[in-house]
């Protein structure tokens, strides 16, 4: 077997680097990242992740839009959780202080491999957390110890240890060959969930559309542009969910999408999101805009018929022109005159469709990916506009913990590098119970009823997995 050779040949480079960063971290009293690249036989990124829960309470998944790149990680070689609203600052220095002193074996230099953090972080700090996401603090970022990056039909696998001077060299060989048992077994499981036991709003559909007027009438009174309103939608299985078999029923349903996953213990946040929060590689920007929506049609003719809808609503076009105007104030001082937008158009997913425009700039060299995703959360597609006064109306009004939901997930390298997307159409498992979120940009002159019907459709992606419809 391939993996055979590769782990024979990595265990020496392996041996000999932990046994360096465990004399670096004797010597300088702190810890040391230790981290060595493998080229890997072709194995499924999702099964690496199922096979993952025998040996470890955390894991996590990323896949890209039409699978450019997937990562899998398993088990925790270093955690870095940060509170409050310096979450985002916070922990990109203490990542830039591990990775200062890191001893990195990488001779492949691909995209996603080598020591990477992967997670993201609560919508909104200052709101009090509640029992509903107790494992998921206001901003989590895993190094797993085994990563599995597949890209350009080949595959990668990083195994990272961070020691301490209190490391021994024989246990983190150990725990590093570990890595076999996640290529045995079986593929990731396809089979859908059987039907749901029980669902329910959260709020009631009738309370959450009062919600709605009541904030749309603030709107009208000219108090703020715009503001989003977030619901829940609560399902009770008739069996415990499998995080891989809901990955796998969106990879195939919804492949134009982000796949994500956060799982730790018997908690998993997880969801196929169409919307990029920001991407940097090589110093190069890239954002997006989605605001606006409306169903898919049946027939090609009623679809298109709704896209130019969508097209010429001044309703739609206004949200999504704040979001625009937001984004690109967000990204001036960084950017400088190299930002531009694309044409707005039409981003058709399986179930909706979006009003789109694509954001790309150029940083300056040394920028790092939590301080533009920190400039970018929350867009007003995401929170509304202006910024902190609507996020003070969403305390006031939605009357929920959103978590995760709405909030970034991705990865960052060690050069400060990567993307995120922001966490929507996502639920959070936890045994045979799941949370759906959906939320919508309520503006002046928005209508309960079609506010309530459009969050309906950003359930359905989530819904259709679970097996709360077809």
């Amino acid at each position: 077997m391939i993996l055979d050779t590769a782990i024979i040949i990595g265990e020496r480079r392996l041996q000999s680097l932990l046994a360096d960063g465990l004399r670096k971290a004797c010597e300088r009293q702190r810890p040391v990242l230790v981290s060595t690249v493998l080229r890997a036989p072709q194995h499924d990124p999702l099964a690496f992740f199922e096979h993952g829960g025998r040996i470890a309470t955390e894991r996590v998944f990323w896949s890209t839009p039409g699978g450019e790149y997937t990562l899998a990680g398993v088990d925790a070689a270093w955690t870095l959780a940060a509170t409050g609203a310096n979450r985002f600052a916070d922990a990109a220095a203490a990542w830039r202080s591990l990775c200062a002193d890191a001893l990195i074996d990488d001779t492949f230099g691909v995209l996603g491999t080598g020591p990477i953090l992967m997670g993201g972080f609560s919508f909104d700090p200052l709101r009090p957390a509640t029992e509903l996401w107790s494992a998921f603090p206001d901003g989590l970022l895993v190094l797993p110890r085994y990563l599995l990056t597949h890209a350009d039909g080949a595959s990668w696998l990083t195994i990272n240890a961070v020691l301490t001077p209190d490391s021994t060299l024989s246990a983190e060989i150990e725990a590093a060959l570990r890595v076999y048992e996640l290529f045995e077994g079986e593929d990731a499981p396809s089979a859908p969930g059987g039907p749901l036991r029980h669902a329910e709003d959260v709020p009631e559909a009738e309370a959450w559309k009062a919600i709605v007027r009541e904030v749309e009438q603030n709107l009208r009174r000219g108090a703020l542009g715009k503001v989003v309103l977030a619901r829940q939608y609560r399902v009770q299985g008739r069996g415990v969910f499998n995080p891989a078999r809901v990955l796998a029923q969106l990879r195939v349903g919804y492949s134009d999408c982000f796949l994500f996953a956060v799982a730790r213990g018997d908690h998993c946040f997880l969801g196929a999101s169409p919307e990029r929060l920001v991407r940097l590689r090589h110093e190069n920007v890239r954002t997006s805009c989605l605001a606006g929506s409306i169903a898919r049609g049946a027939t090609p003719e009623l679809d298109h018929q709704l896209g130019d809808e969508l097209l010429a609503s001044a309703k739609d076009r206004a949200e999504h022109e704040f979001v625009v105007r937001a984004i690109c104030d967000a990204l001036a001082e960084v950017c400088g005159g190299h930002l531009t937008t694309g044409a707005i158009s039409l981003m058709k997913l399986r179930n909706i469709q979006h009003l789109f425009t694509p954001i790309v700039g150029r940083v300056s060299r040394g920028r790092n990916l939590l301080d533009l995703v920190e400039r970018l959360h929350p867009t007003p597609a995401m929170g509304g506009t202006p910024r902190e006064p609507a996020l003070a109306m969403i305390r006031e009004f939605e009357g929920m913990d959103r978590g995760w939901y709405a909030a970034p997930v991705g990865w960052i390298d060690a050069r400060g590098e990567g993307e995120f997307a922001v966490a929507i159409r996502s639920a959070l498992l936890r045994g045979s119970q799941a949370v759906l979120f959906a939320g919508c940009g309520i503006v002046a002159g928005s209508n309960p009823e079609r506010e309530y019907a459009e969050s309906c459709l950003k359930l359905r992606p989530m819904l259709s997995v679970l097996g709360g419809i077809s």
